[in-house]
């Protein structure tokens, strides 16, 4: 095989291993889920398959990692607001009232952060475990913490999610989508927003 043919074949092993890291990365750049620590308030933020990431803040509130479950998002018509729809929920599924906080204003993952920094303030809460959908994580962490600024801590908790997975996200037209869309958000997020 001549030079000039192996750097050809080199440059295109590259390229391609370039492609795979980059494929298989972004989907686990967006969707980090953090190690589970006791907490002030899980954080519900509605929005993708709502029903789904509500079962997964029961179930932490259930497993005791925080007394308290804070339920976020305005309603999706002009109905009940999502963030109440969880509330009754987590109500039929053992949680007492007293241990639920709703927010029903907000319309964006911008807003759930703005709309609950004073809900924090006055709980004094300071630390918050995000349960939101996997492809949603990444963005929603970077969007709580620029908002609150220095003294909170969040750790991110995906939701089980049946149409999205990191590993596998490429394999589908509507998954791909909403992976670069998510990408895009998350990047305007951090560093335009």
């Amino acid at each position: 095989m001549s030079r000039w043919l192996r750097r050809i074949v080199t440059v295109l092993l590259a390229f391609a291993v370039a492609v795979i890291v980059l494929v298989v990365g972004l989907g686990w750049f967006i969707a980090p889920r953090d190690d589970l620590r006791k907490s002030d308030a899980i954080v519900v933020v509605s929005g993708g398959d709502t029903t789904t990431r509500a079962d997964a803040g029961i179930k932490l509130w259930k497993d005791g990692w925080s007394q308290t479950i804070v339920f976020a998002g305005a309603a999706a018509d002009r109905g009940t607001s999502n963030a109440k729809v969880m509330q009754q929920r987590a109500l039929a599924h053992g949680v007492p009232l007293t241990a639920t906080i709703v927010e029903e204003q907000s319309r964006s993952t911008q807003e759930n952060a703005r709309y609950l920094k004073p809900v924090f303030k006055a709980q004094d809460i300071r630390s918050a475990i995000l349960v939101t959908s996997p492809y949603h994580a990444r963005r929603t962490k970077v969007t709580f913490e620029r908002e609150f600024g220095e003294g909170y801590e969040f750790r991110i908790h995906p939701a089980n999610d049946r149409r999205w997975a990191r590993s596998s996200w490429w394999q589908n037209g509507d998954t791909i989508r909403l992976t670069l869309s998510e990408a895009g958000k998350t990047f305007y997020a951090a560093f335009v927003d």
